[in-house]
């Protein structure tokens, strides 16, 4: 006599208990995906929010408002520290083609890529902490255009605004 071992499954059971725990782990890597991109969004605010405050507390400081179309905000900036940091209001989500770009304006007229930039969706306002290799005593001004993704080599696109300093 021959003994067939019995399952408590069917195969039918098994599968789709297999396939539900597969699901089941799409949903949650999904998940840690979307917290671990709001964590690096959050400590990206946070390290700007402590270069503003750093900046803040320089006697070298400058600041100068920022007033365009739709658009209003400070920038700041130590030229002997060569530091500058934009504080943007109110920009625009652009479509995933464009991008802004940071310029910084020479006497003569010519311009400087000093970045790009994306604003944070569901912000009220984009910082950036801007860079350059050379010394921002050297620059007049900076302004903002819209620009492909990936930026240009001279600006383009709209100005969103642009300051003298």
């Amino acid at each position: 006599m021959r003994t067939q071992l019995v399952f408590p499954f069917s195969r039918l059971a098994f599968g789709l208990a297999v396939i539900a725990l597969l699901a089941l782990n799409l949903v949650s890597f999904a998940q840690l995906r979307q917290i671990q991109n709001q964590q690096a969004s959050l400590l990206t605010q946070v390290e700007n929010a402590q270069i503003a405050l750093a900046m803040l507390s320089s006697p070298n400081i400058q600041t100068v408002l920022i007033s365009g179309e739709n658009v209003s905000g400070t920038l700041l900036l130590d030229k002997s520290h060569n530091q500058a940091f934009l504080i943007v209001g109110d920009l625009p989500e652009l479509a995933n083609d464009q991008i802004y770009q940071i310029w910084l304006v020479k006497a003569d007229g010519g311009r400087d890529s000093a970045g790009l930039f994306r604003p944070e969706s569901g912000q009220s306002y984009t910082t950036k902490a801007i860079s350059s290799t050379q010394m921002f005593s050297n620059y007049v001004g900076i302004g903002v255009t819209v620009e492909p993704a990936g930026g240009s080599d001279a600006p383009t696109g709209q100005r969103i605004f642009k300051v003298d300093f």
